[in-house]
């Protein structure tokens, strides 16, 4: 039995292994920041879409959030 080459052996399988899971956390932080940067670019997207069509029709916004006031009232069970 052959200590020192088995030894050597194991350090090679566990830097291997370690690189592989470095790349992977690597890309899945890259694969992350990608859609995160992408939500938060939708969101401001669609938060700007909201905000036009508000100020551009005050009172259907408020219709639509006194009916969904409503809805939302009637649904969820009073205690």
């Amino acid at each position: 039995m052959d200590v020192p080459r088995t030894r050597e052996e194991a350090q090679d399988h566990l830097e291997a292994i370690t690189d592989q899971i470095s790349d992977g956390l690597e890309k899945g932080r890259y694969t992350l920041n990608q859609l995160q940067e992408a939500l938060v670019s939708r969101t401001k997207q669609a938060a700007a879409s909201t905000d036009d069509l508000v100020h551009d029709n005050p009172w259907s916004a408020i219709g639509v959030g006194i009916v969904l006031g409503l809805l939302i009232g009637f649904v969820i069970p009073r205690r």
